[in-house]
């Protein structure tokens, strides 16, 4: 059985529809994706937020919290994601089945987030002014905050030097130095643009009536559009020379992040290969960087690999004392040539697969997590079931393990680092 099934219902809006009668929640997920585009970032991400503040049926958020009690206890959420080179803004609504309640509640439901995402209250020409300065300044937060989570900002700061003259480097979350530009009629002015223009995607999951639903969505999200705005596929293949880059900061513990081109693209079957090669380098307790970089030698706090597939990217983030830089770099280099060289023990390979495949199997136990890899799949045109992959990943073999790491090539090495007496 296909994972999803895929339809068009009108001029780039799309509805995908995944059955699974063994969840009492359906979720439906509306995705706008936009082009990662530094002059419209920051209004991009403030947008989500913005429309769960207001409609013009349910005038500010408590009127919208109480209608979404009266539909049992429905729930909204949005966020502003960056999936390869698109950011994607996406309202995801969770209501109970209708089998499990004494009165349905799906097609209410849908018609809720409607009007959050196509009927925003507006006043002169803008929303309402209270609600974006308050969303400004929530944006503004947030975005500060983020240097507080070190690990996480070194990743960020190593993207951001690997992939300056890319897409992939702007920030999902938008730029401090934006928000003064911006008011709520700029603000609505760009909102009617994407609803118009923005490739938009409704996916749902969970138990339903096929028929009824395609009926239900068509009729509902029946609007005006005009031509689409063109997101271009990512650059994948690239042989870089390294880059060393310092930054100094009033920390204790040094941040190393290594950023590699894997050359890539997820839709080809080899890129389970890949994830293999991350596996065992670093994902997880078993794997060749905890063992032999933090259990053996003592060098460092953490340290994991992980991959950015959209992009076709490896990361190797570590927590290391800053005198240890140079051991810690020569020591991850030594596992990185280990792994070209073949030297993978058929343990390390075995239990590579057991974490991956008890991954995916997770997936089945949470229905958003099952929504997301679909959709992550659907963004590169793929219908690979969680079984594919698992079929897939089952069948990897050191030498495919091999032949991957020979197009993997170092290209930015970012180190976070206290602050010199100097």
């Amino acid at each position: 059985m296909k994972g999803y099934e895929k339809i068009n219902i009108n001029n780039g809006i799309n509805l995908m529809l995944i059955p699974r009668d063994n969840y009492k929640t359906n979720i439906v997920t509306v995705y706008l994706k936009r082009p990662l585009n530094r002059e419209e970032v920051t209004k991009n991400s403030l947008i989500p937020s913005v429309l769960k503040s207001a409609t013009v049926g349910y005038p500010n958020p408590i009127a919208i919290a109480k209608k979404l009690q009266d539909l049992y206890g429905s729930t909204i959420g949005v966020s502003v994601d960056k999936m390869g080179e698109r950011q994607v803004l996406s309202f995801r609504m969770y209501c109970v089945g209708d089998m499990y309640l004494p009165e349905p509640v799906f097609e209410d439901s849908l018609a809720m987030l409607k009007e959050i995402i196509l009927h925003p209250l507006t006043k002169d020409g803008g929303f309402i002014k209270e609600y974006v300065d308050i969303e400004k300044t929530i944006l503004e937060e947030d975005i500060k905050s983020k240097i507080n989570n070190k690990g996480h900002y070194a990743v960020e700061k190593c993207i951001e030097n690997m992939c300056k003259q890319e897409p992939f480097s702007i920030s999902e979350d938008g730029y401090i130095e934006d928000l003064g530009e911006i008011d709520e009629k700029s603000l609505y002015s760009h909102y009617k643009e994407i609803i118009e223009t923005s490739p938009i995607d409704i996916v749902i999951a969970g138990s339903f009536d096929r028929d009824e639903i395609i009926e239900t969505v068509k009729s509902k999200f029946n609007f005006e559009r005009k031509e689409l705005v063109k997101i271009d596929n990512e650059q994948i293949y690239k042989k870089p020379e390294a880059s060393y880059i310092t930054e100094e900061m009033d920390i204790n513990q040094g941040k190393l992040v290594l950023g590699l081109r894997t050359n890539m693209d997820y839709k080809d079957e080899k890129y389970y290969n890949l994830m293999m090669f991350s596996a065992v380098l670093g994902s997880g307790a078993h794997s060749k960087l905890f063992l032999n970089v933090r259990e053996k030698h003592s060098l460092c706090y953490s340290i994991y690999s992980s991959l950015e597939k959209l992009k076709g990217l490896m990361f190797i983030s570590a927590g290391i004392e800053i005198s240890d830089y140079d051991k810690a770099l020569e020591l991850i280099s030594k596992e990185l040539d280990d792994m070209k060289q073949g030297n993978i023990t058929s343990e390390e390979l075995t239990n590579s697969k057991k974490f991956i495949i008890n991954n995916l199997k997770s997936l089945n136990d949470n229905l958003s997590a099952f929504t997301d890899y679909y959709y992550s799949m659907s963004i590169q045109d793929s219908n690979r079931t969680i079984d594919d992959v698992i079929n897939l990943v089952s069948k990897v073999e050191i030498s495919d393990i091999v032949e991957v790491g020979k197009e993997i090539y170092l290209d930015t090495v970012y180190f976070l680092t206290g602050k010199s007496n100097n």
